[in-house]
């Protein structure tokens, strides 16, 4: 639901951006090859979601907008919706305990993670020319579901928190020939918590709207008993996007 209100946010702006000269709109949208590894907890021991429960590679849809202009104390704005869905299955090696309900070693389980992620971010660009620079703050709604399953039973447990996050982008254009390379990071530690991303990449934009950028992508969760979840995950991996700029 969230995506398509953007995609719908995306059409209707267009129009607009078009008729203010002064207002430049980049939209993007990439398909993300990512590796996911690490832990989560619910009322019991760490459990390995790639050798406990399968969890393995996956692909993850990234869409995003965003609005620049040339008045310096107003902020520019970006809004991004990423969206990880991953299943898996495993026989287990040792006894596990999710949300009260135990699992036995021997015992083949599934496991699934929903990870749903939309961020605002609103930054400034003290410096804008060959080299960019990007200062300000992401705020980031994120929605989690668990779950661990086997022999009838099955646990769940959703974990949903918004965190206020520092963002820093760079970039580096190469003058007349619109390639450019950059990178971008949001990060906070917040009450116990910590949530951080990274990404590397290269570009090029064309002289007519259309663009292509690849990288890579990082994101770090981190949660410290959130709706009774505690996680230390991994997600990461390279991207291929298409952009438009107007």
């Amino acid at each position: 639901m969230k995506r398509l209100m953007l995609g719908a946010l995306v059409l209707g702006a267009t129009p607009l951006v078009q008729a203010a000269p002064l207002v430049d709109a980049y939209f993007g949208a990439y398909t993300w090859d990512a590796e996911i590894s690490g832990d989560i907890a619910s009322g019991g021991g760490n459990i390995d979601v790639e050798h406990d429960l399968g969890l393995d590679d996956s692909r993850e849809n990234v869409l995003f907008v965003g609005v620049e202009h040339a008045i310096p104390l107003i902020p520019n704005a970006r809004i991004r919706h990423m969206e990880f869905s991953e299943g898996g299955s495993r026989t287990l090696g040792r006894n596990i305990s999710f949300n009260g309900q135990d699992f036995l070693a021997g015992e083949e389980v599934s496991g699934d993670l929903d990870l749903e992620l939309l961020d605002g971010t609103l930054y400034w660009s003290p410096l804008n020319n060959v080299v960019k620079l990007d200062l300000g703050v992401t705020v980031r709604r994120m929605e989690a579901d668990f779950k661990v399953s086997g022999l009838g039973r099955a646990a769940s447990e959703s974990a949903n928190k918004t965190f206020p996050m520092g963002y820093l982008a760079a970039r580096v254009n190469l003058p007349l020939t619109g390639l450019y390379v950059g990178g971008e990071v949001n990060a906070i530690t917040y009450d116990g918590s910590d949530m951080r991303d990274y990404t590397a990449r290269v570009g090029w934009q064309s002289d007519f709207l259309l663009g292509v950028e690849a990288g890579y992508s990082r994101l770090e969760v981190e949660l410290d008993d959130v709706s009774g979840v505690d996680t230390d995950l991994e997600i990461g991996g390279p991207y291929l996007a298409a952009t438009l700029r107007f």
